[in-house]
This record gives C-alpha cells, sequence and structure tokens, in this order.
C-alpha cells in the first residue's frame, strides 16, 4: 500500500539547498518520509537525467513521487534540458512524453499529468502508469482548482484502486489556517465519494517571503500553522489516513529577477516555528547570528545533525559552517526535515543517527 507508515510527505523543487540539506539527512529521518520532488532542470545540465541523478543522490534507494515543476520558467530553448522539460509538458496522446520518461526510472511513483485532459485521457494514462508496477499520485492545487476537477474525480472512480495517494496543494500563504475552509470543503465535496482508505496529504507553505524586517538583538519567532491545519482537516474528514505536507520550510520557485545580496542570517526551525537570526543595525555576519542562535532558549544542541552541526561550526568560523545564504537555506531545509519526520515522537538519541556526513 502506498505511504504506508509514512507520516510525512515534503514537496521539494529540486534546487541546491533543498538537495544538499535533504542529502545530509540519516538514513533514519529518510526512512520516515516520501518527498515529492518537482522536476525541473538541473542548472546548466544537458539532460533531465541529471535531475533525477540528484534527486536520487540526496534520497537513494527510496521510492518518491515526481511531479512536473510547473513554476519553472524555460529561459532558453536551445538547451536540451530544458526541451526535454518542454516535451514532458506535451498532454499529447495522455501525456505519453511524461509516462515514458519516468517509465526509466524504478523508484519515481509519478503524479498523474491531468492538464488539458479528458476523463479517459486520465484513465489511459492510470492505466499505462500501472503497466509499470507503480504507485502514482494526483497532486491538486486548490487555488484555483483545475478546470477539469470532475473529470479527475470521475476517473479515480472509474478505475476502482485504491493503491494511490493525493496531495492537495495550498502552495505559498500568509496563513496555513486560512486555507482550512478550503481543504475541507474539497474533501466533503469532490473527495468524498473516493475510496476513504486513499491517503490525503494536505500541503502548503508559510516561510516568509521577505526577511528585510528581521532586525534585532535576539531571533525573531515566525510560527507555521501548518500541523495546526492538518489536524483541524482530519478531525473533520471522514478519512482514514490524512497526512502531514509541507515545503520542508521553502516555497515555490518565483519569477527571476535581480536581487540585491540578502544580508548574513541564520534561520532556525523547531517544531513549529523558524527562528530568524538577523541584525542590519549592528552589521551582523553569519557569525554573530549564529552565536544569537545558539545563545537562545530555542537552541537544541542535540539533535545529532549536520545542520545542527553546521550552525555550531559558523559559531567559531563562518568557513566551517554557513558562509552563504544558500548555506543557510541547506542548513535550515535539514533541520527543518528532521523535526517534522520525527514530529511527536519521543526523543532521538542522536548516537542511533550513525551516519556520517561529508562537508
Amino acid at each position: 500500500m502506498v505511504l504506508e507508515g509514512i507520516k510525512y510527505v515534503p514537496t521539494l523543487a529540486v534546487r541546491a539547498s533543498e538537495m544538499t540539506g535533504l542529502e545530509y539527512l540519516p538514513g533514519a529521518t529518510k526512512d520516515r518520509m516520501t518527498p515529492c520532488f518537482l522536476l525541473a532542470p538541473w542548472a546548466n545540465s544537458k539532460s533531465l537525467s541529471r535531475t533525477i541523478s540528484r534527486i536520487e543522490r540526496a534520497f537513494p534507494h527510496r521510492p518518491y513521487f515526481l511531479d512536473l515543476d510547473r513554476d519553472y520558467e524555460i529561459t532558453n530553448d536551445q538547451s536540451t534540458a530544458q526541451q526535454e522539460y518542454s516535451a514532458l509538458l506535451d498532454p499529447s496522446h495522455a501525456y505519453a512524453n511524461w509516462v515514458g520518461f519516468i517509465a526509466e526510472y524504478e523508484e519515481v511513483m509519478p503524479c498523474i499529468q491531468t492538464i488539458g485532459l479528458s476523463e479517459a485521457e486520465i484513465r489511459q494514462q492510470m492505466q499505462a502508469v500501472r503497466q509499470l508496477g507503480r504507485s502514482y499520485c494526483f497532486r491538486i492545487m486548490i487555488d484555483p482548482l483545475p478546470n477539469n476537477l470532475d473529470q479527475i474525480i470521475g476517473a479515480i472512480n472509474a478505475e476502482g484502486t485504491a493503491d494511490f495517494a493525493i496531495i492537495l496543494e495550498g502552495g505559498w500563504t500568509n496563513d496555513a489556517l486560512s486555507l482550512a475552509a478550503k481543504f475541507t470543503g474539497l474533501m466533503r465535496t469532490s473527495l468524498a465519494a473516493i475510496n476513504p482508505v486513499v491517503p490525503v496529504i494536505c500541503s502548503c507553505t508559510s516561510i516568509p517571503r521577505m526577511f528585510t524586517n528581521f532586525n534585532d538583538e535576539a531571533p525573531s519567532v515566525v510560527p507555521f500553522t501548518n500541523r495546526t491545519l492538518v489536524d483541524q482537516i482530519a478531525r473533520n474528514s471522514n478519512r482514514e489516513r490524512v497526512i502531514y505536507g509541507d515545503w520542508g520550510s521553502t516555497r515555490p520557485r518565483e519569477p527571476s529577477g535581480f536581487a540585491n545580496r540578502p544580508l548574513d542570517r541564520i534561520d532556525y526551525p523547531t517544531d513549529t516555528a523558524w527562528y530568524i537570526a538577523r541584525n542590519k543595525d549592528d552589521e551582523w555576519d553569519f557569525r554573530d547570528a549564529a552565536l544569537a542562535v545558539v545563545g537562545s532558549d530555542e537552541w537544541d544542541d542535540n539533535l545529532g545533525i549536520w545542520g545542527e552541526e553546521m550552525i555550531r561550526n559558523t559559531t567559531v568560523n563562518a568557513e566551517l559552517g554557513v558562509d552563504t545564504p544558500q548555506k543557510n537555506v541547506a542548513v535550515r531545509v535539514n533541520i527543518h526535515l528532521h523535526r517534522q519526520a520525527f514530529f511527536g515522537q519521543p526523543r532521538i538519541d542522536p548516537l542511533s543517527l550513525d551516519e556520517d556526513w561529508q562537508d
């Protein structure tokens, strides 16, 4: 059964920070999650196969969901990788190019591509994926809802199988709880007829888009209410499994453009908040920010994972730890994924996380 024993499904764009943060997690943490990766060309790569290689280096020998990153912008139509990506967006023959692509990678559980398809075409794609011996997923954006949602639900019910999952995706929001009515309404209406044993993942992200307002001598707290949202939905649903999802403390791709270099800062995740250490007035560098985090009441110091060690190293010398904004995000992703994978579980002995990492 798909997602058996799994209680965390993070959505991860395939970008350097996300992949580094995931790669340096202990195997015990990876075993507790099934990510949904959003496929796009890896930077300067000549083939989309490079993206899959990067995913499977970060998350080896484990099944994962794969969807197309439709927020990715094609910028060079002469690039082979971008041409390959564009071909996967082609809905011809029920997204035959997509089915052919995922057939090459045994660990992939594909998200069924539904944009522009009829009920019959969606069923055709589902059948093609099942012939590969794969489970699959429907990833449904809730705002706006697909204009062919009735066809999607019709195809699901007509096929009659239950070995798949549904991700309800809320994307970025200021407040996760503001999505409760949309999630719950969809569960009570369109999804109500779907077999209740099919797991439904509720996902969104509320990581700040801008950090310019964070400027204090102590880390600033940014609560996130994703867990409360999913608990509310589960209580108001007849579904047997409502699973927690988020974006691993990141957000969807945004239109590219030029921006100023962000001020040095350290982001430290706890179970239900991010603590942002940044002080423009005092001209903090990464080491100053790390010292503020480690000196705060929120600092754990006993997770036994790479991200924590990187922050600790930064208090000694930033060159040994976090010395770029990208490394800060990788550290944040690493700690966030670990905490959410073990959310609500007894304290883990760091010695049991016995895998070494390499900087």
